[in-house]
């Protein structure tokens, strides 16, 4: 019996040198990472990070039937786009309508607009009290909507000029 432990245990030391000795062979004939283009791709990432956050927009919207006023916001990401589109979606099918179920719904839907305004905008004063009690609901729907309008619009540059830029 203990003949047969060494020869597990040499089987297994044998076992693993093998393994080791194909890990090694692996990893010298596998395609080598250029530093070059690892730097290269981490850059990338931080230029897109970069942009994102430079990524500023002019927003301009009805605060009153006779009065625009412009501010300040940055673009929404994913998370924030999806959230938007989402909440328009669920007020369209609830829109006019006046059963409780749907007023009820209704409230939920509208009842975080002015955090998202307030995550947008660059301005601190316009922070998530301000969006709720300084500003009508209407000032707020007009911004929120003119916020997406001016996001999706393009920069208006083509390819080429944007090249001449960088």
């Amino acid at each position: 019996m203990a003949e047969d432990s060494k020869i597990k245990k040499n089987d297994k030391a044998d076992d693993k040198e093998k393994r080791m000795e194909k890990l090694r062979e692996k990893s010298k004939s596998n395609k080598k990472v250029n530093p070059a283009d690892f730097v290269k791709q981490l850059a990338t990432r931080q230029k897109l990070e970069r942009d994102y956050d430079e990524d500023k927009l002019y927003v301009t919207f009805y605060s009153s039937p006779e009065t625009k006023r412009t501010i300040l916001a940055r673009k929404p990401n994913q998370d924030e786009f999806i959230k938007i589109l989402t909440l328009t979606i669920q007020s369209a099918n609830l829109e006019g309508r006046m059963d409780i179920e749907s007023l009820t719904k209704m409230k939920d839907i509208v009842t975080d607009l002015n955090v998202l305004a307030a995550e947008l905008t660059l301005d601190s004063k316009l922070d998530e009290e301000f969006w709720a009690k300084k500003v009508s609901f209407n000032t707020l729907q007009n911004f929120i909507a003119e916020l997406i309008t001016e996001s999706q619009r393009g920069t208006g540059l083509t390819e080429e000029e944007m090249k001449s830029f960088r």
